[in-house]
């Protein structure tokens, strides 16, 4: 099985020798500089400039990924761990720290004065590790946007019980760092009865906002003010809370529940989180506020017996990513991952998992014409289930009598699928497949803990849904190289063009694929779908050109119906470039040139053969851009 689409730039021969002749010992990320960055380049294969930009985290994170890290892009203490021949011998702890100073020390790294239980230094009030890159704010158009974390609901706080986890988003900043100042939270009385206190202080004692697991701010209920509706809400200020450009922060809402919450309070009444606003600073020094759209988050407040209770919760691991399967054309490519996700159990219980079931997808006829048998595998062992003859496009499978104790923890778990040899009619190119937890399976999920079935929604919660694996028996790797977009010096400020550039590399896997080149008198039949990323209706790219080098051949080269042709194991470099342009009349805009699709084929007769399939999915797409740069006719 070759996965064809890779999230990186290719890596120069020798660079590994290199890279072995220095030594890493901070955490890097995006925004860090210096000789480390340069090191951390070159044993990546980016352009080692010594910036770490978002092309040097797309090579970071393919590194990772064929180390087996976790591909987030950011190299800390288990990436060093994994150079090989740069990190300092002797044991290590679980964490990639030494063992030698008590696991809160990398290979190699200096201590910077006493550190806090939780590995930060003393004198960064238990908030900055040793090796953390605390720059200035990078970029000058800083943006966020907000996704919310599904395993948070309906949560139960307990009287007297500390930092409840009522609430989870996730910030991504794009276009520049950013500096959070504050949150604005409300809390509304929603299951409001008779008789009940309507006093927030009555519920909970305090509020706390968590980036990570370090506390970034905090506020007493007796502050918060309540409107002519009921409704409570307070801003919450926020400090050395930071998001990198390009990188994703998770971060939480914490109550510490009352000493004492009156009995007739707890059994009747609810009430909701909903953090309203996030308010932020770029490194221009502009402050923006955006509003958080999003359903209010129910809570409900129990005994701190009760709050023992045991949950089962359910998340997606995103790492996995959309992408092309090369498949075999005669026989069965078996294990080929579909989803990867979570199962949190917690509270003091165990809990005895017997039946998980899981919804199968597909384009295909039938589900069973894709794949003849499914597994599920969670803590160490692997379960198999037969798909059901004729299933049509979708199919629930229940993997039962697992008979499996899942003690308080987190458990990894996956799904995977042997898929069955293309066969014409039944299962094509380009077909794909699909595999999900949602909700209604959730639901059927058959769990118990002290001999009592879990409840759906309240003891069972989150969902995960893989993303679409595609099926060619011959397909390309694609891979960026490099990518850039500059404004063109034509006497204005802001320019009304820019020269927008990109270098793939691609593969071919499988077998031999043709590629259209920029000659193709059929425009839509060029291998590289070329199109404005952002700007208006007046907005355009133009004057593009494709210039290979590599491992191919050329057909007509400069002339009608021409097209390369790559053998399989052959690798082409494409310098891909074009003019972004803003017409006249336009206000000042942000335009760069994208990639909106990679069309190859494996019949030469023709310009259509040739471009007979088509590549188009998000996490390919996202790849292919530029970025932009402000352009004002």
């Amino acid at each position: 099985m070759v996965v064809a689409i890779m999230l990186v730039g290719v890596v120069a021969v020798g660079a590994n020798q290199a890279a072995a002749d220095c030594s890493i010992t901070v955490t890097l990320r995006v925004g860090s500089v210096g000789d480390d960055v340069k090191c951390l380049q070159t044993l990546v294969g980016a352009t080692a400039d010594g910036k770490f930009g978002p092309m040097t985290k797309a090579a970071v994170m393919a590194w990772q990924s064929q180390k087996g890290l976790a591909a987030d892009g950011v190299f800390g203490p288990l990436s060093r761990a994994a150079m090989g021949g740069s990190v300092a011998s002797g044991p290590l702890c679980p964490n990639g720290m030494t063992l030698a100073s008590n696991c809160s020390l990398a290979p190699n790294a200096q201590a910077t004065g006493p550190l806090c239980p939780n590995g930060m230094t003393l004198a960064s009030n238990c908030t900055t590790g040793t090796g953390t890159a605390t720059g200035p704010l990078a970029g000058t158009a800083g943006t966020v946007t907000y996704s919310q974390l599904s395993q948070y609901s309906s949560e139960e706080v307990g009287e007297g019980v500390n930092d409840i986890k009522v609430a989870g988003f996730e910030l991504e900043a794009s276009d520049g760092d950013v500096s959070l100042r504050s949150f604005k939270l409300t809390f509304d009385d929603t299951g409001y009865t008779s008789g009940d206190s309507t006093r927030l202080e009555d519920y909970i004692e305090s509020v706390s906002i968590w980036q990570g697991s370090t506390k970034i701010g905090s506020a007493d209920a007796v502050d918060f003010t309540r409107d002519s509706t009921g409704i409570y809400s307070k801003v919450v200020a926020v400090s050395n809370a930071v998001v990198r450009d390009g990188d994703t922060e998770k971060f939480y809402i914490t109550v510490n529940g009352a000493n004492s919450i009156d009995s007739e309070d707890i059994n009747s009444d609810s009430w909701t989180v909903d953090p309203i606003n996030v308010r932020y600073e770029d490194g221009g020094g502009v402050v923006s506020t955006d509003t958080i759209t999003q359903t209010a988050i129910p809570i409900s407040f129990v005994t701190a017996a009760t709050a023992s209770d045991t949950e089962l919760k359910i998340t997606l691991d995103s790492a996995l990513q959309a992408g092309v399967v090369t498949v075999n054309t005669t026989s069965d490519t078996n294990g080929v991952l579909l989803l990867k996700g979570t199962m949190k159990v917690e509270g003091d219980s165990d809990v005895w998992l017997d039946e998980v079931p899981f919804l199968f997808t597909t384009n295909a006829t039938n589900v069973d014409g894709v794949t003849p048998t499914v597994y599920f595998s969670i803590d160490g062992e692997e379960y198999s289930e037969s798909m059901t003859a004729s299933a049509g496009t979708t199919e629930a499978i229940t993997f039962n009598e697992l008979d499996k104790t899942l003690k308080p923890g987190s458990y990894t778990f996956t799904v995977k699928a042997d898929v069955n040899d293309i066969e014409t009619s039944s299962f094509d190119e380009g077909d794909y497949l699909s595999a999900a937890l949602d909700s209604t399976r959730r639901a059927l999920i058959i769990a118990e803990a002290n001999g009592t079935q879990l409840t759906d929604s309240t003891e069972m919660t989150g969902v995960a849904s893989g993303t679409i694996q595609y099926f060619y028996s011959i397909a390309p790797t694609v891979t960026v190289v490099s990518k850039s977009i500059t404004p063109n010096d034509n006497g204005s400020n802001p320019a009304v063009s820019a020269t927008a550039k990109m270098k793939l590399a691609i593969t071919a896997n499988g077998g031999t694929l043709y590629l259209n080149g920029d000659d193709e008198s059929t425009a839509a039949e060029e291998f590289f779908g070329i199109a404005v990323d952002g700007g208006d209706a007046s907005s355009s790219v133009s004057s593009y050109t494709f210039t290979p080098s590599g491992t191919y051949t050329v057909t007509n080269g400069g002339a009608d119906n021409e097209y390369y042709t790559l053998n399989e194991g052959d690798t082409m470099y494409v310098d891909i470039e074009s003019v972004v342009v803003e017409a006249t009349g336009s206000s000042a805009i942000l335009v760069g040139m994208k990639g909106d699709e990679i069309l190859f084929g494996t019949d030469v007769t023709s310009g259509a053969t040739r471009s007979a399939n088509q590549l188009n999915f998000t996490t390919l797409t996202d790849l292919l851009k530029t970025g932009k740069t402000t352009l004002d006719s």
